[in-house]
């Protein structure tokens, strides 16, 4: 949107702070990767953006090992053709301290409560970096942090007085016009029928105080009970969506001839609870739990500190109706995790137990990723210099297949060639995947590390 710049120079601004205060190790034990791909479309997508092959820079410093310590990971991508276009990630930036048997953490930071998400994207606890469709890199939660261990128990708190939104995919308004950089956004329809006659919709944002998107708190805990070959735990988090929701209103414009629609950005409180059990046999670990999402939730009348007017509004004209929906949403999740060394195994389930008919709409949030799905990944290592990576997912419900997959040559851990395809099948209009099935592509990757 035209002023989601504002969002990243606050967010900016506050890392720049938090960086002030690293120590000296932060600066000079950095990471990077300069990495450029170019992709060739397989067919004709449905939205096809002005944005095509990226150039990327990766940094991140070393793992915190003293004290006082901090980190930092982060990536910043050029998009060429057309746009010339940025987008931003900023995965985890915080300092670290430890003292006795407590650790402290502030800044932004991926938690662990609940590790079998990350595999299907879900952005309920972490948000999805969102750089591309099947990408399963994850942004952190910006906050106060405090672990301490007692014995076999081990506790995690957050506090937050601050909402840093998930940064990407981004989109902008540009002459009426609503333009995305990625080929997989869900974009609002650009015409409507009015007097039996189709129209355009001229878009526009109402003007933003960001203070009111910025300034939302978090609360959060974990507990965790350790035993001889694995763990239990229990979590509960109540904080703002990691997406913002976009409510709006129209009215017909005579002088434009144009169904003129206003957006309205706006967040949501949700509560997301679940336990988790891992345990170890040998090398191979299995990891299940239960999880629930309840975007109705309200905890406490001072949990939100600033009001945000008409957040839920609906709106109802004989042009459209835009109704949102917060559907409760429950899923169980297993996974089983193989490391033999030469290859890496991971066996993924998710289903989802509440009856939820949450479907696309042309405002709204699509559908739900997943119903009963079963995904399998695999890391081989061919060589010293090649490797493989093949990663699919099926779900059995409505007969969804994503595939992904890559090959990767590799010289003296400095330099990286890869090639790699995606496609998904989709048959079913009501599939979250169904507006990207024809966006399936080829790419080529090369990177330096340093």
């Amino acid at each position: 949107m035209k002023k989601t710049p504002q969002i990243i120079g606050i967010l900016l601004g506050f890392c720049g702070l938090l960086l002030a205060f690293f120590p000296l190790t932060a600066i000079y034990a950095v990471e990077g990767t300069i990495s450029y791909e170019k992709y060739l479309r397989l067919n004709d997508p449905a939205y096809r953006s002005d944005s095509g092959d990226w150039l990327n820079l990766s940094l991140k410093s070393r793992p915190p090992t003293d004290n006082f310590d901090s980190y930092f990971e982060g990536d910043v991508r050029l998009y060429f053709q057309d746009n010339n276009d940025f987008a931003y990630s900023l995965q985890e930036a915080y300092l670290e301290y430890h003292r006795g048997e407590n650790t402290f953490h502030l800044g932004r930071r991926i938690l662990d409560w609940n590790q079998n998400e990350a595999y299907w994207g879900l952005g309920y606890l972490n948000a999805s970096q969102a750089f591309s469709l099947l990408s399963d890199e994850e942004e952190g939660i910006t906050g106060f942090f405090i672990r301490r261990q007692m014995g076999d128990i081990e506790v995690e708190a957050l506090v937050s007085y601050m909402f840093v939104p998930a940064l990407n995919p981004s989109i902008e308004m540009k002459n009426g016009e609503v333009r995305a950089k990625s080929d997989w956004v869900r974009l609002p329809p650009t015409r409507t029928l009015y007097n039996a006659r189709v129209i355009p919709i001229y878009y526009k944002i109402s003007d933003i105080d960001y203070s009111k998107i910025l300034f939302n708190k978090s609360l959060g805990l974990n507990a965790r009970y350790h035993y001889s070959k694995g763990w239990f735990s229990a979590f509960a988090l109540y904080k703002p969506e990691n997406r913002l929701r976009i409510n709006a209103s129209a009215a017909y414009d005579p002088a434009l001839d144009k169904v003129v629609v206003t957006a309205n950005p706006t967040i949501n409180h949700h509560a997301y609870y679940g336990i988790l059990w891992q345990h170890w046999m040998g090398n191979t670990r299995a990891l299940g739990g239960l999880s629930y999402v309840d975007p109705n939730a309200k905890l406490g009348k001072d949990i939100n500190l600033i009001s945000i007017e008409n957040g839920r509004q609906e709106f109802e004209s004989e042009y459209f109706s835009i109704k949102p929906r917060y559907d409760r949403e429950a899923y169980s999740h297993f996974s089983l995790n193989f490391d033999r060394g030469k290859y890496a195994l991971s066996l993924n389930y998710i289903h989802l137990l509440s009856d939820n008919v949450r479907g696309s709409d042309d405002f709204y949030s699509d559908a739900i990723k997943w119903k009963r799905a079963f995904g399998a990944k695999a890391d081989i290592n061919l060589s010293d210099k090649y490797s493989l990576m093949l990663n699919w997912k099926y779900d059995l419900d409505r007969t969804d297949n994503v595939i992904k997959a890559e090959l990767k040559y590799e010289y003296l851990r400095k330099v990286t060639c890869a090639l790699g395809i995606e496609t998904l099948k989709a048959p079913r209009n009501d599939s979250y995947w169904s507006y990207y099935r024809s966006n399936d592509i080829v790419y080529t990757e090369f990177g330096l590390y340093y």
